[in-house]
């Protein structure tokens, strides 16, 4: 497994790649445009030369890059208006995406609002298939990513985001059809009930991930410690080694020969300036070749912080 982080797209595109030099990243995961605003800004010529520019400058310009959709897309939304606007906004991202080379684009299918399981399992697989046939022709994937369970969130089972991936390849023409796949989230996982803490626990959550999703259709993984405990059905990441999980599961993943071919980028939150990524992807490429640690007595050196770690965006991804 190659291993990066989400960086900051702040003073332009490229500099993600200057912060992700900086932590020694391997892959890179970014915002294209403000994830909690409904607008779709148009990209420059420019800006996608200095982006392009800047990949064919680092040390990791063949790895595929992820893209973070908006927070606001939901694509099994009831009222038409939202998810006229979600399908919309999700189809410029993999438009600008296509612009700038990036290949896969992580997005949350949704939460249903009351209308069931069912429905937003639909409405996601049909609004998936509806963007990747008016892209047809484009490389960019699309990246089904689990959720924590919170409100009516849907994908919070691995049978919901399997089920929504199989629809929405049934629905689109053959060529279309490995343009989509799914993004495993660690800390949405706990969660949501899957115990990858432990061997049993993992084994056990694997199986059914293979049954349901399928190892080839795993094509990214967001590596998050979570703050609550296993089940909470809450979002909130903490630092690798620090949380609930533990360091066990983060040895276990990037010591897996069947995830040569899944990108980890880390989504943990900064403390004051410090973005926090340097020392754990350390950490994590340290326990490649590793004994196993034991559990929980191994943990993530960590810089000093001064208070609770505070968000620079508005909730966990």
């Amino acid at each position: 497994m190659l291993i990066g982080a989400h960086e900051s797209i702040a003073g332009g595109l490229e500099k993600a790649y200057a912060a992700a030099r900086e932590d020694g990243c391997e892959a890179l995961q970014i915002f294209t445009k403000n994830s909690n605003q409904w607008r779709e800004p148009a990209l420059s010529d420019a800006q996608v030369a200095a982006f392009r520019a800047a990949r064919a400058a680092s040390t990791f310009a063949s790895t595929p890059v992820l893209s973070h959709d908006s927070y606001l897309i939901n694509l099994c939304a009831a009222d038409e208006e939202i998810l006229r606007r979600s399908r919309e906004s999700l189809l410029q991202e993999a438009t600008r995406c296509e612009r700038l080379g990036v290949e896969l684009v992580v997005l949350h299918p949704g939460a249903h609002l009351g209308a069931g399981v069912e429905h937003g399992v639909r409405a996601a697989a049909d609004a998936l298939a509806w963007v990747l046939e008016e892209t047809s022709g484009a490389s960019v994937s699309l990246l089904v990513e689990n959720t924590a369970g919170q409100g009516s969130a849907i994908g919070v089972k691995f049978e919901e985001i399997g089920a929504i991936v199989r629809m929405a390849a049934g629905a689109v023409s053959p060529a279309n059809r490995s343009r989509i796949g799914v993004c495993l989230d660690t800390c949405h996982a706990f969660a949501a009930g899957y115990d990858l803490s432990c061997e049993p626990g993992f084994a056990h959550a694997w199986q059914e991930l293979q049954r349901e999703i399928g190892l080839a259709s795993l094509r990214a993984m967001h590596l998050n410690d979570s703050k609550k405990p296993l089940g909470s059905r809450v979002d909130r990441h903490e630092r690798l080694g620090l949380g609930e999980l533990g360091p066990w599961v983060f040895w276990k993943l990037v010591n897996d020969p069947a995830l040569d071919h899944v990108v980890g980028v880390l989504e943990t939150p900064p403390v004051e300036k410090d973005r926090c990524y340097a020392g754990q992807l350390a950490w994590l490429k340290a326990m490649r070749g590793a004994v196993a640690p034991e559990r929980p007595t191994a943990v993530a050196p960590q810089p000093a912080a001064p208070g609770p770690a505070k968000r620079s965006r508005k909730k966990s991804d």
